[in-house]
């Protein structure tokens, strides 16, 4: 019998499917758990085993005697509930080889149902079974024999880790895992989020640009994901390259025929997806595929195929002659969903009908389609010919790898790039590699400038891409200036497409500075604005007036505009589906849908991925997504790591962002003084940009309420100020008056004004819902709740609570209901601090200057609890309960826990 520890930590990744497995398990319910190769079945297995009371824990092992199975689980077993067993039966149990010749799967169930009876009339028990697929038939079936006995509800649940099978040497693919066959819930552990594997390896003193590379090489598999930081920790590129080429080799080496074939398939496909591999090996392909997956050496990104690590492709073609890979290119090619593929196929395997005119006419084409990693690849196939039209081709090349994220074409390319003379094409060429992250952008910029001082097109598109450096880097004024002359040189060029780029940039610049002409420039950039091109539909009028609808609370609008563009771009588009997917995500979270969110937040993150997105951005999806639909942890998590990836590289703008959130989540986890820091530190960066904007970055008035937490009303007071300004300027939203109409009054209620404070509340009620805003609806509400029960009005303040959850109750938005039942537990009547309170209309009441949650640790406090007791009742840490007693004990004045106690029963401080 196995008892778990107290506090043991939940491994990185899975809290959530944790819980409700070990629920599941807890009911009596039976669970397998499926992975592949270093997915954490095991881990997962001892996480789930430690939130249970009663756990039994056996590995399988393949041995060859039938009945096996079922011997090393009844060894897991107490000798204590083994003796109670007939001799006869326990034998049967703990020797397989004393089965009888005539039906021992029935022997074998009935001597295996009497262990499981005895086990659960002491008490209820889980049996957790890890690498189940080696189960042998006969204990398979025993044990479906005895579970099909009910040994009554609740008192035995199952949990079981089922791996890869082992390899069939007469197909080459694994074979059919028996316990699949199980009527039980089978739960498959899904690769690691990015955060997930950052968080795992920086425990492990990784840094965070190797855990970035090791999760994309990786696919999110933590066991490669580890072992990949391990090969390359402190090595040279060069020397990793090596190693990883090693670890690579070592993968491939146990594979079948079949299984290598289809692989090296992928290897040389472009895009490679399931249904074109179906098409060339049938069911080998799939069952190959199927048998990869589970060996974690490929992983499928929305349709697309990728092998873990990268590197494996070139491991699996390098032992193939040149006579075999022309073969496999033709195959490919024959088979291939699109002229752009057909056309690259033939190339790579040397059709001499296929000329440069050819791939470049591909490439056009895919380019037009959003298809800009295919074109890079073109192009430069086309350059290599090094036909006159070679310099252009590789420009154009270089020009959509950097659009498509086309790793394998940029390396090449911008070596290339750099023999470029012609001015224009030179120019093209540097604009590229600024926006690929060029090291030193300003030079570069400086450079392209006094190349095209004869071209006023080449100029404005300098200018242009120097207003978005600029904008990215929260320069906003100059930002807005450099747009302004691109927009000037545009026209004179009679380039309306520059004009409307630049006349965008700037607006986004102004409406984040709180310049009023902002929604002049947009509105004129959207009139006179054609389709968005392929690749750039995130950086288009279009696209950043639905950004304008968002932040002024017109959400049917922006939805209905980015549902438009998401249907447009399709799923190839790169960076446009991530963008529009990400601000879909942030409509619905607005609208406190929590399920939608983490939905499309799932299919921004898996885009993400396979278009190789900037960290900041994949993270920024999940926290808003986390915050609305996940947990208040799981936000403060990614957002945090969010502020150090952007700390680190410099990058203002996702750091804002993520601050802004991480700000959300301390507060909502009673960490105020985590949250005033981390809004602190917004306000700075705020001020030293010129930003007014209180649409974008919400934070104002959850910093506004941290510093009344934490007793910091004087601050408080002149932050709300500013907001007030900032609204009658009109730089608001209806949410932001609504949430600052809150925020004044909890300070009301902090000075004890507590009439002043119902009314502002009732006020931003109304406001949250007629413009139908519901988590601001719910925040208000609890407000409204936590100033009537410090008034001693307990039906309104229940009045209140109740419909705060019933607006949040079919909206799935979990953190911000839990959030709720934890202040005001449904059902619950009021702490008997609340009860005792003293009539709070007298301002100088001492108790009446604590926030909801103070009050709650002091009254547990004056019925005698720790610290730890009382972490564990109100669902907090034991240091934010030790920080909310320090705060209690300045507000209060009082020295002990004594004193406090004194001061909640009602005798007076002393």
């Amino acid at each position: 019998m196995r008892h778990l520890p107290a506090g043991t930590n939940d491994p990185v990744g899975r809290t959530r499917l944790i819980a409700s497995v070990t629920a599941r398990v807890l009911e009596g319910q039976a669970v397998a758990v499926h992975g592949p190769r270093g997915m954490g079945r095991s881990t997962f297995l001892a996480a789930v085993a430690a939130g249970v009371p009663h756990a039994i824990s056996v590995r399988m092992q393949r041995r060859g005697v039938p009945g096996n199975g079922v011997s090393l689980i009844a060894a897991g077993f107490p000798q204590a509930t083994l003796d109670e067993l007939p001799e006869r039966m326990r034998s049967l149990l703990l020797d397989p080889r004393s089965l009888p010749a005539h039906d021992p799967r029935e022997r074998l169930g009935d001597a295996l149902t009497e262990l499981l009876t005895a086990q659960a009339a002491a008490a209820p028990f889980v049996l957790v079974i890890d690498d189940a697929q080696h189960i042998d038939a006969l204990s398979l079936a025993a044990l479906r024999t005895a579970a099909s006995r009910s040994l009554g509800p609740g008192t035995f649940g199952a949990l079981a880790a089922v791996g890869p099978a082992e390899i069939d040497p007469a197909t080459g693919h694994p074979r059919t895992v028996a316990a699949r066959e199980l009527s039980l819930l089978h739960v498959d552990l899904l690769p690691f989020a990015a955060a997930d594997t950052v968080e795992l390896l920086a425990a492990e003193g990784v840094p965070t640009d190797t855990a970035l590379w090791a999760h994309r090489e990786s696919g999110g598999n933590p066991g490669l994901a580890r072992d990949i930081a391990a090969a390359v920790d402190g090595l040279t590129p060069e020397l990793a390259a090596r190693e990883l080429g090693s670890l690579a080799r070592e993968r491939v080496h146990e594979l079948s025929a079949p299984v290598r074939q289809t692989l090296r398939r992928v290897a040389a496909m472009h895009q490679p997806t399931t249904a074109t591999l179906r098409r060339l090996g049938g069911e080998t392909a799939a069952e190959s595929i199927r048998a990869a997956r589970a060996l974690g050496l490929v992983v499928t990104e929305d349709e697309y195929l990728r092998l873990t690590p990268e590197v494996l492709g070139d491991v699996l073609l390098e032992s193939v002659d040149s006579d075999e890979l022309i073969a496999l290119h033709r195959e490919l090619a024959a088979h291939a969903d699109s002229e752009g593929l057909t056309r690259y196929h033939l190339a790579l395997a040397g059709d001499t009908g296929t000329t440069p005119a050819d791939l470049a006419t591909a490439a056009t084409g895919c380019a037009s389609r959003g298809e800009h990693d295919l074109a890079a690849q073109l192009y430069l196939l086309a350059a290599d010919a090094g036909t006159p039209e070679r310099d252009e081709w590789l420009t154009l090349s270089l020009e959509n790898a950097v659009i498509g994220k086309e790793t394998r074409v940029l390396h090449r390319a911008t070596r290339a790039a750099a023999d470029l003379t012609e001015p224009s094409l030179s120019v093209r060429a540097k604009l590229a590699l600024v926006e690929l992250g060029d090291p030193a952008p300003d030079e570069v910029l400086v450079a392209a400038l006094h190349e095209s001082r004869a071209d006023p097109t080449l100029q404005a598109r300098v200018l242009l891409q120097r207003a978005r450096l600029l904008l990215g880097s929260q320069d906003l004024r100059a930002a807005l200036d450099v747009a302004g002359r691109a927009v000037e040189l545009a026209r004179r060029a009679g380039r309306t497409d520059l004009e409307v780029d630049a006349l965008t940039v700037g607006a986004a610049a102004g409406r984040t500075l709180g310049d009023p002409d902002a929604l002049r420039l947009i509105k004129r950039a959207a009139e006179i604005a054609g389709d968005p091109r392929p690749g750039q539909v995130h950086t288009s009028a279009r696209y950043v007036a639905a950004r304008f609808s968002l932040h002024d609370d017109d959400l049917r609008r922006a939805r209905a505009a980015f549902g438009d563009m998401l249907t447009d771009v399709g799923p190839d588009a790169g960076l446009d589906t991530v963008h529009v997917l990400r601000s879909l995500v942030e409509v619905v979270a607005r609208q406190g849908r929590g399920r939608e969110a983490l939905e499309l937040a799932g299919r921004a993150t898996r885009a993400a991925t396979h278009f190789d997105t900037p960290m900041a951005t994949t993270w920024f999806i999940e926290a808003i997504a986390e915050s609305v639909g996940g947990t208040f942890e799981r936000t403060r998590t990614v957002s945090a790591r969010g502020v150090d990836l952007a700390r680190s590289e410099r990058d203002q703008r996702y750091l804002r962002r993520h601050l802004g959130y991480l700000g959300l989540a301390l507060l909502h986890l009673d960490d105020p003084e985590g949250a005033v820091a981390a809004h602190r530190e917004l306000r700075r960066i705020d001020a030293d940009s010129g930003i007014r904007d209180l649409t974008s970055v919400r934070w104002h008035t959850d910093a506004v309420m941290a510093l009344v937490a934490i007793g910091a009303t004087d601050e408080a007071e002149g932050l709300l100020a500013e907001v007030r300004a900032a609204l009658e300027d009109g730089l608001g939203a209806p949410g932001v008056a609504a949430a600052a109409d809150r925020a004044a009054a909890e300070i009301a209620a902090a000075r004890g004004d507590l009439d002043t404070a119902r009314t502002l509340a009732a006020r931003s009620i109304a406001a949250a819902e007629e413009c139908r805003l519901p988590i601001e609806l719910a925040r208000s509400l609890v407000t409204l709740a936590h100033i009537e029960r410090r008034a001693r009005r307990g039906g309104r303040s229940r009045e209140a609570a109740a419909r705060a959850r019933e607006v949040l109750r079919p909206l799935h938005a979990v953190p911000w209901a839990e959030w709720v039942q934890m202040r005001f537990p449904e059902g619950a009547a009021l702490h008997t601090l609340e009860i005792e309170e003293p009539d709070t209309t007298d301002p100088h009441t001492t108790l009446s200057m604590l926030t909801l949650t103070e009050q709650q640790v002091a009254g547990l406090v004056a019925e005698g609890a720790s610290n730890r007791e009382i972490a564990q009742r109100l669902h907090l840490s034991v240091k934010t309960v030790e920080g909310g007693l320090t705060r209690i004990y300045r507000k209060t004045g009082v020295r002990s826990r004594t004193q406090l106690a004194t001061l909640v029963l009602g005798h007076g401080p002393r």
